[in-house]
C-alpha cells in the first residue's frame, strides 16, 4: 500500500518532476557553456598566418649503421673469428631556427636550419695492428659539427581545443664543418665524407599557450649517403664498407 501511495504521488506530480529535471538540464548546459567560454582558445588566429617563425632544441640518439667489408669477412673466416667491428649509440645535441609557411588548411612547409654536434663511436675488438700491441677493445669516435638544412612537409590534424597532433616528413642535406676523422693515425685512422643527405619523418603535438606554441616532436633520420671514406694503409678502415648516419631525436619547438 505504501508503494502504491508513493507511485500515485509521483504520478500526480509528474509534470512538476519533469519541469524540475528540465530546469536541472538547462542549468547544467549553461554551466558547461560558461566553462567552455572560460576555457577560450589560445592564439585562435594562429593558423591563419601565412608565415611564422620560431626556434628549437633537440637531443638525438645517434649512431652509424655499419656494413662490413669483404676483408673483414675473410679475416673472420680464415684467421680470427674473435675480431669484431661494431657501432655504439651516442647522445648528441642540435639547435636551430624555424620558418613555417602555410600551404593549405592542414599542410605546411617547414625550413628548419640548424647546427648539430655529434660524436659517433665504433668499437674494434681484437684487431691486430702492425707495430702495435693488440688490445681487446679499441674505441674510435668521429666528432661531427654539422650544418643541417632540413626541408619538411607538416600534415596537421584538426585542432582540438589547444592541442593538435601532426606528422612531418622530408629531407635533410647537411655539411660537416669538423675535421671529418677519428683523430687517430696510421692503421687506426678513420675518415668520413663531408656531405650527407638524410630522409626524415616523425610525429609531434602542437600545444597552444597564450603567448606561444610549444611542440614536442619525435623524429627519425636515416642517412642515404655512404659516409665512409677509404683510407689507404688503415687496418680499421679496411674492415668497413659502408657507414650511414641514423638519429632518433626528441625535438622541442617554440613558435
Amino acid at each position: 500500500m505504501a508503494f502504491t501511495h508513493i507511485w500515485n504521488k509521483l504520478h500526480l506530480h509528474r509534470q512538476k518532476v519533469a519541469l524540475c529535471l528540465l530546469a536541472v538540464l538547462l542549468l547544467l548546459g549553461n554551466t558547461t557553456q560558461a566553462q567552455q567560454r572560460d576555457k577560450a582558445l589560445n592564439k585562435p588566429g594562429y593558423d591563419d598566418r601565412p608565415v611564422h617563425y620560431g626556434f628549437y632544441l633537440a637531443v638525438p640518439l645517434t649512431k652509424y649503421n655499419l656494413q662490413h667489408s669483404q676483408a673483414y669477412v675473410d679475416q673472420i673466416r680464415s684467421v680470427d673469428p674473435n675480431i669484431s667491428v661494431r657501432t655504439k649509440t651516442d647522445i648528441g645535441f642540435y639547435t636551430g631556427l624555424v620558418l613555417n609557411v602555410r600551404l593549405a588548411q592542414y599542410l605546411d612547409a617547414r625550413f628548419v636550419p640548424g647546427v648539430g654536434f655529434y660524436g659517433r663511436t665504433i668499437e674494434f675488438r681484437n684487431i691486430e695492428v702492425p707495430n702495435q700491441e693488440t688490445e681487446d677493445l679499441m674505441i674510435e669516435t668521429i666528432a661531427n659539427t654539422m650544418v643541417e638544412l632540413p626541408l619538411l612537409l607538416k600534415y596537421k590534424s584538426k585542432r582540438r581545443s589547444n592541442f593538435r597532433p601532426y606528422l612531418v616528413a622530408g629531407v635533410k642535406p647537411s655539411i660537416d664543418l669538423g675535421k671529418g676523422n677519428s683523430g687517430a693515425s696510421g692503421a687506426m685512422l678513420l675518415e668520413v665524407e663531408q656531405y650527407d643527405l638524410a630522409l626524415e619523418y616523425g610525429i609531434g603535438l602542437d600545444v597552444f599557450y597564450p603567448y606561444f606554441k610549444f611542440a614536442p616532436e619525435l623524429r627519425f633520420s636515416h642517412g642515404l649517403i655512404n659516409q665512409h671514406k677509404p683510407v689507404e694503409g688503415s687496418q680499421y678502415s679496411a674492415y668497413i664498407q659502408k657507414l650511414t648516419n641514423h638519429n632518433v631525436s626528441l625535438i622541442l619547438f617554440f613558435e
